[in-house]
């Protein structure tokens, strides 16, 4: 009679593992996202609007696009047989070029530049792959990345 029930209460712990660890890692993304954009002096970024509202903001580069991305790949890593760490950046990183490239192709914005956001896309996702990788379940880090790094980075950065 425990057994159902056991096995349940372990299902939700290991998917809410997985969802802190996946908010961490676009924590961090975003940390490294809107640093870079104030450090490097670029004259146009994805977001930066010449007329008007932004295409693309960077908590939407992040929140949408990548996360997705790379839940989308995690689903294929789970049903593929066990790979190599390499083969699994591989794949993060030609999903990621493959959605970037085909959602940027089409974009009067970016006329021209659909290459260089499907390397961007490639950059944050492999972001999120170190992330899987570096926030643990037993880490502080993962909360402080997941719920407080995107607050500051939204009202500070």
């Amino acid at each position: 009679m425990m057994k159902p029930e056991y096995s349940f209460i372990q299902a939700r712990l290991k998917s809410g593992k997985y969802t802190m660890n996946k908010l961490a890692s676009a924590g961090l993304t975003l940390l490294m996202l809107m640093l870079l954009s104030r450090v490097l002096p670029m004259a146009h970024t994805l977001w930066d609007a010449s007329n008007g509202e932004p295409f693309v903001t960077p908590e939407v580069w992040v929140y949408s696009y990548a996360m997705l991305i790379s839940i989308a790949s995690d689903a294929i890593l789970a049903v593929l047989p066990p790979l190599s760490r390499l083969k699994q950046a591989a794949l993060y990183a030609a999903a990621a070029y493959t959605v970037y490239y085909c959602l940027f192709i089409r974009t009067p914005e970016f006329d021209g530049m659909a290459e260089l956001a499907a390397i961007a896309g490639v950059c944050t996702i492999l972001v999120f792959f170190t992330g899987k990788r570096l926030f643990s379940g037993d880490s502080l880090f993962t909360p402080l990345f997941a719920l407080i790094v995107p607050l500051i980075c939204l009202f500070c950065l």
